[in-house]
């Protein structure tokens, strides 16, 4: 598994309006082939960003697969104008040499 780490540095006044937009943009991730889940979060030291964690089969599922669709497409049309600049996006590998990583709150409904 592979987990992103998108950054956002929210536009003044935003955040409210970039957490309803983020539930109506979730719909395009959780279709997406190899989704496994996701949350997003405010920062504490930096109330002025948000953190979208996202959880993926592989790395190829989110930048081969996901990344050239539509659906990213308009994914990230419905936050546009909500945040400053560039996404900044990492990606993790969630495994350890005890074995896959367990996070609760990546448990797909699906």
């Amino acid at each position: 598994m592979v987990i992103e780490i998108a950054t956002f540095q929210l536009a003044p006044g935003k955040a409210a309006e970039f957490f309803k937009a983020m539930e109506n943009a979730a719909m395009h991730l959780r279709t997406a082939q190899g989704y496994r889940g996701h949350t997003v979060g405010l920062g504490v030291e930096a109330p002025g960003t948000a953190t979208l964690i996202v959880a993926w089969r592989s790395y190829a599922d989110h930048v081969e697969h996901f990344e050239p669709s539509t659906a990213h497409e308009q994914f990230v049309g419905i936050l546009d104008g909500l945040y400053d600049g560039e996404i900044s996006v990492m990606h993790v590998e969630a495994e350890s040499p005890q074995g896959p990583v367990s996070l609760p709150i990546f448990q797909s409904e699906a």
